[in-house]
């Protein structure tokens, strides 16, 4: 399964902390700057299972995009900081369901 993390330049960390989470499944994790336009109108992939969005590194435009996607698909999003510690956290917390 994929995992879309959206925000910041450099997700290294996050995307290590998304593979060794193991009740997720993740085996792939996108990423997108959200320094470009045209990510705003970008779909999500159909095949994610979870949006992490770090919060403090993403434009208003690009964050309700990706809200109103994730929305109408059930997805669940992570909302937090650019911190592998606050993923974490959050990641113990969020309902994600297996599809």
């Amino acid at each position: 399964m994929r995992a879309l993390v959206v925000g910041a330049d450099r997700v290294d960390a996050i995307r290590n902390e998304l593979f060794q989470s193991e009740h997720l499944g993740i085996t792939c994790a996108e990423h997108w700057s959200g320094r470009h336009v045209h990510e705003n109108r970008k779909p999500i992939p159909i095949d994610t299972r979870v949006v992490v969005v770090l919060c403090n590194r993403v434009s208003h435009d690009l964050l309700y995009s990706i809200k109103r996607q994730a929305t109408s698909r059930g997805l669940p999003v992570v909302f937090c900081r650019h911190s592998v510690v606050d993923l974490r956290d959050k990641l113990s917390r969020a309902r994600i369901r297996d599809h």
